[in-house]
C-alpha cells in the first residue's frame, strides 16, 4: 500500500509541474505580466517540485527517520510557497525574497538528501542480498550429497568407512626329516667371491683335434703320460652328457 500512495503523490506532482509549464506558455509570462498570472503559475510549479521529490522519497524510504526528514523538507518547501503568495507582489523585495528563497532551497535540499540516502541504502541492501545468494548457492553446490542421491559407485566412496583388518594366522613351519641342507648352507660365505677361469674347454678342444688327426702328439713316454693325466682330469670334471658330445658313444 505504501508504494501505491507514494506513486500517487509522485504522479500528482508530475501533473502539477506539466500544468505549470503549460501555463507559462499559455499566459506568455514575462517581466511585465499580470501579478495574478505570475502568482498562480509559480505557485503551482513551486508546489509540484517538492511533491515529486517527496513521492520519490516515500517510494525509497523504509526507515521511520528518513520519512520524518522528508516530511520536514516538504513542509519547508510548502512554507516557502505560502510566503511567496503572501509577499508577492506588494512586499516582494529584499529581504523577503531572500528569506523565501533560502527556506525553499533548504526544503528541497532536505528532500533530495533524504531521497539520495534512501537510494544508496537500497543499493547496498540489494548488493548484499545478491552476494549472500551467491555464497549460499556455492555452499549448496560444494555440500556433499547423501548416499541416496549418489550413484552406487560414488555412494560407496562418498563417506569414509573403516576397513576391516585381515586376520592373520601364524603357524609353525615343520621341516621334513628327509630334507638335508646343502654344503652352501652349512658354512657362511666370508670375504669376496673369486671366479677362476676354467681351462677344460681348451683341453677338450685339443683332444678333439688329436682325435681327428689335426694335431699330432709325440709318442714319448712323458707326452703320453701328460695326455693321460689330462684325459683323466677332464673326465673327472665333465659329466656324462659332455663326454658323449665330445668323445661320442
Amino acid at each position: 500500500m505504501r508504494y501505491y500512495s507514494a506513486s500517487f503523490i509522485f504522479a500528482v506532482g508530475v501533473g502539477l509541474l506539466i500544468l505549470g509549464l503549460f501555463m507559462i506558455l499559455f499566459f506568455q509570462l514575462h517581466y511585465g505580466s499580470e501579478p495574478f498570472k505570475v502568482k498562480v503559475t509559480f505557485t503551482i510549479i513551486g508546489v509540484a517540485v517538492p511533491i515529486i521529490v517527496y513521492g520519490l522519497s516515500q517510494m525509497l524510504s523504509s526507515r521511520r527517520g528518513s520519512k520524518v526528514i522528508a516530511t520536514f523538507g516538504f513542509a519547508l518547501s510548502i512554507l516557502a510557497v505560502i510566503l511567496f503568495d503572501f509577499y508577492y507582489p506588494e512586499e516582494w523585495y529584499y529581504p523577503n525574497v531572500t528569506y523565501v528563497a533560502i527556506i525553499y532551497a533548504l526544503g528541497l535540499i532536505t528532500l533530495f538528501g533524504s531521497s539520495f540516502a534512501d537510494a544508496v541504502e537500497r543499493i547496498i541492501e540489494s548488493s548484499s542480498k545478491t552476494i549472500m545468494k551467491v555464497i549460499h548457492h556455492e555452499i549448496a553446490e560444494e555440500k556433499p550429497k547423501s548416499t541416496e542421491e549418489l550413484p552406487p559407485l560414488e555412494a560407496k566412496f562418498a563417506f569414509p568407512t573403516k576397513a576391516e583388518e585381515p586376520k592373520l594366522e601364524i603357524r609353525d613351519i615343520t621341516i621334513p626329516s628327509d630334507l638335508k641342507p646343502g654344503k652352501a648352507l652349512e658354512k657362511s660365505r666370508v670375504g669376496k667371491i673369486v671366479k677362476v677361469k676354467d681351462e677344460v674347454g681348451k683341453e677338450a678342444e685339443k683332444l678333439v683335434r688329436v682325435k681327428e688327426g689335426e694335431l699330432k702328439v709325440k709318442k714319448s713316454d712323458s707326452d703320453i703320460l701328460e695326455v693321460t693325466k689330462a684325459l683323466k682330469s677332464i673326465e673327472g670334471r665333465m659329466g656324462k652328457e659332455d663326454k658323449k658330445k665330445i668323445f661320442g658313444g
